[in-house]
């Protein structure tokens, strides 16, 4: 059998081929001065009227919430009401996961901020991971815009960010087991390899 160090090693190869794997191939028209010019003042996260978001925690916090049994929680998914549920947990996470991404990346005197719609927003469940396989995966159109205009200054339709989930059994405890040894779950990373790749992208890599 593995050790644990083995498995959180492994754990940590996936997450770095996770990293590498967030896309985002629009045309970045600022020079490295233009963007070393900027701070960043805030995030605002919204969602396209057709998103798609799933989150177990979701899932389970809404049919806490409304009573519903273990099991019976499939026609509710579909219902605006659980949109606007899980819309409600999810948009704090990525507007807090990449405001820690992001600090320190921008550091000018010019105020900008950062406009996110989130199209998609996936999470899967520990089952549907051991015996399906599938990783969390983010999907948003990031636009930079002015504090103080409003007016857009960079504008990326499509950023994407994934994590590691493990697949099958074994891979849901190396998972697991490198959850446990970062203090830091799979969704927290996807959020944070996003607002990388898009940070990356946006300052040339500096």
């Amino acid at each position: 059998m593995f050790r644990i160090e083995k498995l959180t090693a492994l754990a940590a190869i996936a997450a770095l081929l996770a990293a590498l794997a967030g896309c985002v191939t629009a045309e970045n028209a600022l020079s490295p001065n233009d963007v070393a010019s900027m701070r960043l003042t805030g995030v605002n996260v919204s969602f396209a009227p057709d998103s798609l978001v799933s989150t177990p925690e979701s899932e389970a916090a809404y049919a806490a919430a409304k009573g519903i049994p273990e099991g019976q929680m499939l026609p509710a998914l579909r219902t605006p009401e659980y949109r606007e549920f899980v819309r409600g947990m999810v948009g704090p996470k990525v507007k807090a996961g990449v405001e820690q991404a992001m600090a320190g990346r921008l550091n000018g005197s010019r105020p900008v901020r950062l406009e996110i719609v989130v199209s998609r927003y996936t999470v899967p469940s520990v089952m549907w991971r051991a015996v399906v396989g599938g990783d969390p995966e983010m999907i948003a159109a990031v636009t930079l815009v002015d504090a103080r205009s409003g007016a857009v200054v960079l504008a990326n339709p499509k950023v994407e960010g994934f994590a590691p989930g493990g697949h099958g059994i074994a891979g849901v405890l190396v998972q697991s087991a490198f959850d446990s040894a970062t203090k830091q779950g799979m969704e927290d990373r996807m959020i944070a390899y996003f607002a990388r790749e898009y940070g990356n992208w946006l300052t040339h890599g500096a």
